[in-house]
């Protein structure tokens, strides 16, 4: 990217290699950073969000669990989830904050994590989640545009984090310009 850049670029991180030695306990990766035009999102956030039903609470068996990561539970100050109906509708996926959740993340990633019980899952292999969420950076350093990179994992049913994979990271900044973030996962 050089000078007179502007509008939106995708930024692409891709692994070409990705090799661990569990004798030496080290990660040898080579990657390929590519950047290519975006189209501007004109996409902005649900109208009325903060009107809408955010869902049944969760009962003692959670259809589903999600956490977030790099965050404790008291750095979040609301987080409501809904599933995007096919007509543009949201249906609140009621969402509990969870210390048993917040327990098995931390063992199955290490860190700080946040997490969270899911009353409803969507149905359907494709589905589109839109999650509102009001939290307390920890940024540090002196940057001009200091950012917190926040992963996101779910799982539903009995599905153990342990077995799961990253679903997708939040680019937590001070912008009112739209920070997209893409990863690609093999599925398993």
């Amino acid at each position: 990217m050089g000078s007179g850049a502007g509008g939106y670029v995708r930024i692409t991180l891709q692994t070409l290699l990705s090799s661990y030695d569990s004798g030496t306990r080290r990660l040898h990766r080579v990657s390929e950073l590519a950047f290519t035009g975006a189209p501007i999102p004109t996409v902005g956030p649900p109208e009325d969000l903060g009107k809408i039903d955010p869902g049944l609470p969760t009962g003692p068996h959670p259809a589903g669990k999600m956490g977030l990561g790099g965050v404790r539970p008291s750095d979040i100050d609301q987080f409501r989830l809904f599933a995007r109906m096919p007509d543009g509708g949201l249906v609140g996926m009621g969402l509990t904050s969870d210390k048993t959740i917040t327990q098995e993340l931390c063992g199955a990633f290490g860190g700080r994590w946040a997490g969270f019980a899911v009353a409803v899952t969507p149905t359907g292999g494709r589905f589109k989640l839109v999650a509102d969420i009001t939290l307390k950076p920890r940024w540090q350093g002196g940057a001009a545009r200091p950012f917190q990179i926040i992963p996101i994992v779910m799982a539903f049913g009995t599905d153990r984090f342990v077995d799961h994979y990253l679903l997708a990271v939040i680019a937590a900044q001070a912008t009112v310009e739209q920070v997209e973030t893409s990863v690609v996962q093999p599925y398993r």
